[in-house]
């Protein structure tokens, strides 16, 4: 019922389908095996997850996609390379703290969102910003492997290493400002975040990757941040959200009333998405 359609003709490969039997010398399983291993080592790991409503886990934690990137195995490595950084946050190391999740879940994005590029980079270079990649590079190996992406390999790159961790989290962004696509689109990071310990009543906030914000220049750039006052980011303006740009989140459940509109695939439908324009108008829409 989930698999987008880019993931039909591969379903076995994948993981979907098994019988049962043992691989044959030299196979493995699909990455679904492999996302769904790390996604219960999250919950097995970080208290945070003890929170997320399960139908979010599943939707936003869960997927090894987010929308019709190239599907690539880069859960474990993810996982992996955040383990250390994360130690202080593990069950075993929190104990009976009285954080409340939600300033966990904060603290932990801007950790993430100011480590990651850096932790990823090649070659003690940390990964960059660079202008109209997709759709050559915006699927996370690719990331890696060329240290750089615009900002819908970014954004993509940063909600996989938060769902890594048990953190949900979608890409959310315009097809064109204003309507109009010569004006250009962009990408950029929702996290649900948990209002209370029951996880009910939670709320989707935004971010940008530390890269899209520092363009070439991350040595001295803040990492983006939950808390931070969004009329400080540089799209979040009232000329911009003046009813005229729609903005969209990604889904993976396809009975979403909706679909993701993707600029550099602007007849394909495949990816389940939400309206999120409402919501954009209305709290870019006060910003000067």
């Amino acid at each position: 019922r989930h698999i987008m359609p880019y993931d039909v003709p591969n379903i076995a490969s994948l993981g979907f389908q098994s019988n049962g039997q043992p691989k044959p010398d030299g196979m493995s399983d699909g990455i679904v095996d492999q996302t769904l291993y790390y996604s219960i080592q999250a919950k097995t790991l970080y208290p945070w997850t003890d929170s997320i409503p399960q139908d979010v886990y599943f939707e936003y934690v869960v997927p090894y996609a987010v929308t019709n990137e190239p599907r690539t195995n880069h859960r474990p490595l993810l996982f992996n390379a955040l383990k250390d950084s994360l130690k202080q946050y593990e069950r075993a190391a929190i104990g009976n703290s009285t954080q409340s999740t939600q300033d966990q879940i904060k603290e932990v994005v801007k950790l993430i969102n100011t480590e990651l590029w850096a932790l990823m980079g090649r070659d003690s270079k940390p990964i960059v910003f660079k202008a109209s990649q997709t759709p050559r590079i915006y699927d996370p190996l690719s990331v890696i492997a060329y240290g750089y992406s615009s900002c819908t390999g970014l954004a993509i790159m940063l909600v996989s290493a938060l769902r890594s961790v048990g953190i949900p989290a979608r890409m959310a962004g315009t097809p064109a400002w204003y309507g109009d696509p010569s004006k250009g689109d962009h990408s950029w990071v929702e996290v649900y975040v948990v209002s209370n310990e029951t996880g009910k009543d939670g709320e989707w906030m935004f971010l940008e990757p530390t890269p899209g914000i520092a363009e070439g220049k991350e040595d001295t750039a803040n990492a983006d941040n939950l808390d931070r006052d969004p009329c400080k980011r540089w799209f979040c303006k009232a000329d911009r959200f003046n009813g005229s740009t729609k903005t969209y989140a990604t889904r993976y459940d396809k009975q979403a009333t909706s679909f993701f509109p993707m600029a550099w695939a602007d007849d394909d439908r495949g990816v389940p998405g939400e309206d999120r324009s409402k919501f954009y108008t209305s709290t870019c829409g006060k910003c000067k």
